[in-house]
């Protein structure tokens, strides 16, 4: 099999459920602040979206174009609560970079600006906006008591502190430093890969690819779950990037179809939660569609 054959960029429409159905909670009702916390948060997740969507087209960086789907998931999310409760959507009619929140409005247009200056830059806004999506998440939670709606945030909040591991992984990379104090227990060592529990997810930000001239050229790839781990993963789409090799990126060899990842994290609450990172070993296959399957052999706590 070749190079070029097993690391075509596929696209794949799948429709994964973010959360299970909530159920009716409309005869409950909510305080003025959690109607506006709602209202806020859809907005929120909103210029996430569309930040790394506009990022994405600027630096075609995969990790802006994985973690935007999500956030269209988050926005999803939050709108079914709009829905329950019979609250206005804020984003309706609304295209891309247009918020109803003046305060919002003007994070984005800045934001905008400091991401296309470089793509240190354009990961340290991924940063920025995580670490306040997180914040905000945090109030949200502790004031309210509905259940369905503490759900939901949790569940938010476990894919923002995911996400921003990602950016702080990519940047660290590019040679950059973050420019926070704190990063919440989830700075990565470069290269640390990461499965997202929630969108089903494995994320690599750095795969040293062997070609068959033995070249070493390093990817970002993204792997959605076929089957429940450790059994199948399908790559949905892989971007080369200008990173340099390094012992410490998972890599895979064309000659043996073997992908090795030695650094896999679980998406937790926080990363220090979990204490536990893995190694993996998956041998690439082919289906009868085409469709590029890793099976994996091999899943390790270290």
């Amino acid at each position: 099999m070749s190079t070029n054959t097993a690391w075509k960029i596929l696209v794949i429409a799948s429709a994964l459920n973010f959360l299970p159905a909530i159920p009716t909670y409309a005869q409950q009702v909510l305080t003025e602040s959690e109607a506006a916390n709602l209202v806020f948060m859809r907005e929120e997740e909103k210029l996430a979206r569309d930040v790394y969507s506009h990022m994405f087209n600027v630096w075609g960086s995969q990790v802006f174009g994985s973690i935007a789907a999500s956030e269209q998931r988050h926005m999803d999310a939050v709108l079914s609560l709009l829905n329950t409760y019979g609250i206005p959507d804020p984003a309706s009619g609304n295209s891309a970079g247009i918020f109803d929140n003046t305060a919002l409005q003007k994070l984005y247009d800045t934001l905008i600006q400091v991401g296309a200056v470089s793509e240190l830059d354009a990961m340290q806004v991924g940063i920025t906006i995580e670490e306040t999506d997180i914040a905000d998440l945090n109030l949200a939670i502790e004031t309210t008591a509905k259940s369905n709606v503490v759900r939901v945030y949790n569940n938010l909040l476990k894919g923002s502190l995911n996400h921003l591991a990602a950016f702080t992984n990519n940047l660290e990379a590019l040679g950059g430093v973050p420019s926070s104090e704190t990063q919440n227990g989830n700075s990565l060592a470069p290269g640390t890969s990461i499965y997202e529990p929630i969108s089903q997810t494995l994320y690599i930000p750095a795969l040293d690819l062997i070609s068959e001239t033995n070249e070493t050229v390093v990817y970002d790839v993204l792997l959605r779950l076929v089957e429940t781990l450790p059994q199948a993963l399908e790559v949905v789409s892989v971007t080369e990037t200008n990173k340099l090799p390094s012992d410490d990126h998972a890599s895979y060899d064309s000659s043996t179809l073997i992908l090795e990842i030695p650094d896999l994290s679980f998406g937790a609450l926080t990363l220090t939660e979990t204490n536990s990172f893995y190694s993996l070993t998956a041998r690439l296959v082919e289906d009868t569609e085409g469709a590029i399957i890793f099976v994996v052999t091999e899943l390790h706590v270290k």
